[in-house]
């Protein structure tokens, strides 16, 4: 195997949205995790909006300690510019509750719904 030949990326920065969250440049030689096609070899823990679009990670995972809504998934979809996973529940919020916030999270345009345990199998699978 020869030496990795290292690319020059021409980067651009203004002064308005130079001051962003980045993720460690380390994080590009992992090889990530393909979901729907998309390769996702960062995640960026938050639910601040502020946060959400200025980050370089390439993906939000966005979950809360309260009862999940539909109008909190769709700022954060909203906001982010990226694929982005919502919190739907799974504690105290259960069965169909979660089946619809999860189906929500979907037509809203979340990449992905996370459910937290107790919650059944049976819910998963629906």
């Amino acid at each position: 195997m020869g030496v990795k030949k290292v690319k020059l990326v021409p980067e651009i920065k203004g002064t308005l949205r130079s001051h962003v969250i980045e993720v460690p440049t380390c994080i590009r030689e992992c090889s990530g995790i393909k979901i729907f096609g998309k390769r996702i070899k960062s995640l960026l823990f938050t639910t601040d909006v502020a946060i959400i679009r200025n980050t370089n990670a390439d993906a939000i995972i966005a979950v809360y300690p309260f009862t999940p809504q539909p109008l909190i998934t769709q700022a954060l979809v909203m906001a982010a510019d990226v694929p982005i996973f919502c919190g739907v529940g799974g504690g105290i919020t259960q069965g169909k509750r979660v089946v619809n916030l999860a189906l929500d999270a979907e037509f809203k345009g979340a990449m992905g719904v996370v459910i937290n345990a107790p919650t059944a199998n049976n819910i998963v699978k629906k």
